[in-house]
């Protein structure tokens, strides 16, 4: 079953991931600094500045560097991790993630008009920030007379505001394969030669045969990448089986984009910084699936007295899952079958 808290632990783990790729002697390295400055490639002025002052610093004290990054993204998701912290750690890592994104990606290469979704436009980094958001719990308590909200209605901004969100970044992403640089297939094409950038040689040759194919058929390629990230984008204006089926789809893409458009996330290259942007566009379009609801309770008490009620009751309107992740003294999950006496209950 899907569930606030199970979200919020993949959240965690990614941070662990980031913090052990940042570790690689690669990234501990001058090499690393040579990394940030090539995201000021093709920026304005302004952002190639900022892009070299932070290159610089790597310069400057690479090891050190480096292992205070690898350490700031070990502490937040151990944070995220630990129920007792995971709200400090979630808020934590929002304008740590946005600062990244700022002074690391180069604001994900937005405004250089290369950048593109299956590459992972808008940046990593910056989708981090927005999936903490939505996995923020919030104040009070809630109950459901339906028990089929997505995990996302939880948060500060709810169902409908991550919706929102979810339909800008892909209408977004349509918008930016549109924008001509040069040609369609050009553009295409040179955020494929980017990715291949240090990877093995042999996966560096399907994207040359890749970035040669997308060159002679770029304006083809466009229109199927529009279509389905316009696709992708609808299912914020859908609700029941048609949001299911639109997320479902997204879902099933998202992996085939992180192996053909963003190479597995560099992971290949021994000097990748984080898994790329397709796992984190997973983990929010899990976070807007419709399922059984769940919440976050304020304390255990508050928790058992709803089950108490809940169970004199029989559940006979069989309305919800109940889930009271991250409470100190324990944890419960207790989920409503189609029979109106019958009652599932497991520890967490």
């Amino acid at each position: 079953m899907i569930t606030f808290r199970r979200l919020q632990i993949s959240l965690g783990l990614l941070w662990l991931v980031d913090a052990l790729l940042q570790l690689q002697p690669a990234n501990l390295s001058e090499s690393f600094a040579r990394n940030v400055a090539e995201s000021a490639m093709a920026q304005p002025a302004p952002i190639q500045r900022v892009d070299f002052w932070t290159a610089g610093i790597f310069s400057a004290h690479p090891l050190a560097a480096g292992l205070g990054v690898g350490l700031i993204q070990f502490a937040l998701g151990a944070a995220i991790l630990w129920p007792k912290t995971r709200r400090v750690g979630l808020l934590c890592s929002i304008p740590w993630a946005v600062s990244v994104w700022a002074l690391g990606e180069g604001f994900g290469g937005l405004f250089t008009g290369f950048s593109l979704l299956p590459s992972g436009a808008p940046g990593s980094a910056l989708l981090y920030s927005i999936t903490a958001i939505m996995l923020l719990p919030r104040s009070g308590q809630t109950t459901s007379k339906r028990g089929t909200e997505s995990a996302a209605h939880f948060g500060p901004l709810g169902d409908r505001g991550m919706s929102m969100v979810w339909g800008g970044l892909w209408f977004g992403a349509a918008l930016l394969q549109v924008i001509p640089v040069v040609t369609l297939g050009f553009k295409l094409s040179a955020n494929i030669h980017t990715t291949s950038l240090g990877e093995p040689s042999w996966l560096g040759s399907l994207d040359q045969v890749s970035a040669r194919f997308a060159g002679t058929h770029g304006v083809e390629l466009t229109a199927v990448l529009v279509i389905l990230e316009l696709s992708f984008a609808s299912a914020a204006f859908v609700q029941g089986i048609w949001r299911t089926r639109l997320l479902g789809g997204a879902l099933f893409t998202l992996p085939l984009l992180w192996l053909a458009g963003e190479n597995l996330g560099g992971l290949l290259t021994g000097s990748a910084t984080d898994l790329g942007a397709m796992p984190l566009y997973a983990v929010l379009a899990i976070g807007l699936l419709p399922t059984h609801c769940v919440r976050p309770w304020r304390d255990s008490a508050e928790a058992d007295s709803l089950i108490a009620r809940e169970l004199l009751d029989g559940f006979g309107e069989g309305r919800c899952a109940i889930d009271q992740p991250a409470v100190e003294t324990g944890s419960y999950a207790f989920s409503a079958a189609p029979t109106p006496r019958y009652l599932r209950a497991r520890a967490l």
